[in-house]
């Protein structure tokens, strides 16, 4: 094992470090740990905290954390070359590639159709979600953008996609961080609907949490149990899904479009993305998430627990 991992820290090293020849930006990416289709969450979770431990060590932390439906992509990028970890079909895999040239071909797969069988579309996507790390995040870099949803499929299957790659990425990534967002009405009535706040973390898994202080004296506990929600905290309900494992995030996404729905939400378009963020820093960007940014038309309490 101990070769292995010199072998990882060594390309790693030769990619980020050495000038790469143009045989090294055609190359095929090097499979650091192969990982059969059928491995599990844990095994993936586990094979990526090895080699992430063991490429931080010796070239440093990444410049970007994120990834997509088939696992992580993480980066360690500059304006010349990119040193890309990944995962394939046939596992954990390592490459160097030109910015610019890999940028150009992953914005192309964003435009590369649309929604309309949108579980197949967001699952191809190169990736769902980037966090750029380091102590300067105030210019952002430029990431590419889904469609917004146009229907509540879309948006389920959207943010379905981006919950199962949290539920398994973030953990590895980013430690005990919790990542987070609101969605809130952008234009228009919504009903009695002000704000449903989206986080994950390694300690809780999936967590939904609903205003419900738009309605007068608040919905009863036995209709908000009725739909699945768990306990009531200063006018927010709550509910988590650590109980579920690997079927938490597609429960979540369910149980999110349901709740705005009956509290009146016409259309995805209504909706918009407010307080991105994780809790202990860095720039967080869903490429894959579609809803629009926006800033909520009500006073919203942040992505944390009220």
């Amino acid at each position: 094992m101990q070769s292995v991992d010199i072998d990882i820290a060594e390309i790693a090293q030769e990619f980020h470090f050495v000038h790469p020849s143009e045989s090294d930006f055609q190359r095929a990416p090097v499979i650091l740990r192969p990982l059969d289709e059928d491995a599990s969450a844990e095994q993936r979770e586990a094979a990526t905290a090895e080699v992430l431990d063991v490429i931080v060590e010796r070239i440093g932390p990444p410049t970007l954390y994120g990834g997509g439906a088939a696992g992580p992509v993480i980066r360690w990028r500059d304006e010349h070359r990119t040193v890309l970890l990944d995962r394939s079909p046939r596992g954990l895999q390592l490459s160097v590639r030109r910015t610019a040239e890999l940028e150009a071909k992953e914005k192309a797969e964003f435009a590369n159709g649309t929604p309309e069988d949108p579980a197949k579309y967001f699952s191809r996507l190169p990736y769902l979600w980037q966090l750029q790390s380091g102590i300067d995040v105030s210019t952002p870099l430029a990431v590419p953008a889904v469609p917004l949803a146009p229907d509540w499929q879309c948006l389920e299957e959207s943010l379905k996609a981006l919950l199962r790659a949290w539920w398994e990425q973030l953990p590895t990534q980013i430690g005990h961080d919790t990542a987070g967002f609101n969605i809130v009405p952008c234009r228009g009535s919504a009903g009695t609907f002000s704000t449903l706040s989206v986080l994950c973390s390694k300690d809780d898994g999936v967590l939904l949490l609903v205003d419900d202080r738009e309605v007068p004296s608040g919905t009863s506990s036995a209709v908000m149990a009725g739909r699945g929600w768990h306990d009531r905290i200063m006018g927010w309900w709550q509910r988590d899904f650590y109980d579920l494992g690997s079927e938490g995030p597609a429960a979540a996404a369910r149980m999110a479009v349901e709740e705005m729905r009956v509290r009146g939400v016409a259309s995805p378009s209504d909706l918009g993305i407010a307080d991105v963020r994780c809790e202990d820093g860095g720039l967080l960007t869903l490429s894959g998430f579609a809803l629009r940014p926006c800033h909520s038309v009500n006073d919203s309490a942040g992505a944390h627990r009220p």
